[in-house]
């Protein structure tokens, strides 16, 4: 008896398959950024990476950018050449007109760079990082430009008097790696 129960409901079921008609396709996730030029502006960072000093000498670390989440965003995987490691998220956001990073190191304290913009081909991110103890109140800067299609350059600058000087941090140079 089992054994009938068991045919008769493999039966129906696929003659519900049969009846059925041709299977929808999947449809596809939208994809609301892959058009929207301002949103590629800074791909020219995308890709595998050497970072090396300003003049190209000594290993500075090695840099994995992704274009992540459907196009909208850009991942930083950065691994120093002591060890360290961080992590960016930018973005365009369109509600400020603007891109965006939201930066973590190792040492865990994230920095935000709120406000962009572009200078040339140039992206400029800012942020401002409140007094903490002793430390005061600091701007920062960050200038990404496409040097060539292999080289980007990155500079890091800060400033504790509220923009009237600033000071190199770090200047960086990207080398693309060869496949």
């Amino acid at each position: 008896m089992a054994l009938a129960l068991a045919v008769v409901g493999l039966t129906a079921r696929a003659l519900r398959a049969q009846n059925a008609g041709p299977t929808a396709a999947p449809q596809r996730a939208p994809t609301p950024c892959a058009d929207v030029a301002e949103r590629h502006r800074f791909d020219f960072w995308i890709g595998e990476w050497t970072v090396t000093g300003p003049t190209g000498s000594g290993p500075a670390g090695s840099s994995s950018i992704q274009s992540v989440s459907g196009g909208c965003a850009l991942l930083e995987n950065w691994t120093s050449g002591n060890g360290g490691h961080g992590k960016s998220l930018n973005a365009y956001n369109p509600a400020v007109g603007q891109w965006q990073q939201y930066w973590i190191g190792q040492d865990g304290n994230p920095t935000e760079f709120r406000e962009s913009s572009w200078v040339g081909p140039s992206i400029v991110f800012r942020a401002h990082v409140p007094a903490a103890g002793k430390s005061p109140a600091t701007e920062m800067r960050l200038t990404f430009t496409p040097v060539d299609s292999n080289t980007v350059r990155q500079l890091g600058e800060s400033s504790t008097d509220g923009g009237a000087t600033w000071k190199t941090t770090y200047d960086l140079l990207y080398h693309r790696k060869t496949p």
